[in-house]
């Protein structure tokens, strides 16, 4: 199967007053919990898995480029980046939806697949993409594995 073949996954979420910082700007916490929650989304779509199968084992990248105020109606896009025996990457990042749809975030989430507590095989096989957006992303996500 071909990477840029697995769907993209696209969720929402309202920016609201408890999301905020001591800034008045959308908490770091919270956007990583938004990016982790995008990136499961589209991990379980892709290995068409139930819930208990998937675990996040690395949140990574994740770049802050422009500020996101309370009222805001924050936009996030998962794609997958990586996929191995058992892990799965996703890359994910978020806009506004109103304004001039700059990525004001965006990163990796790495989850493996797992059975009993114990990583398995997931039996997605994917071949190495050939599009120049998703042969990059998988390029980054090869080189920090092998940094690891």
């Amino acid at each position: 199967m071909k990477l840029e073949a697995l769907p993209r996954i696209t969720a929402s979420h309202l920016v609201k007053s408890i999301d905020l910082n001591h800034h008045g700007t959308l908490f770091a916490g919270r956007m990583a919990e938004w990016l982790v929650e995008a990136g499961f989304m589209t991990a379980r779509q892709a290995l068409n898995c139930t819930p208990d199968r998937l675990v996040c084992v690395r949140l990574h990248g994740m770049d802050f480029r422009k500020s996101v105020v309370g009222g805001e109606t924050l936009v996030m896009e998962g794609r997958i980046a990586y996929v191995g025996r058992s892990s799965i990457t996703v890359y994910v990042e978020a806009w506004p939806l109103r304004g001039e749809n700059a990525v004001s975030t965006n990163g990796f989430v790495s989850f493996v697949h797992i059975m009993d507590e114990r990583a398995t095989p997931h039996g997605l096989e994917i071949e190495p993409p050939t599009e120049p957006e998703a042969k990059a992303l998988w390029d980054l996500v090869v080189a920090e594995r092998q940094r690891r």
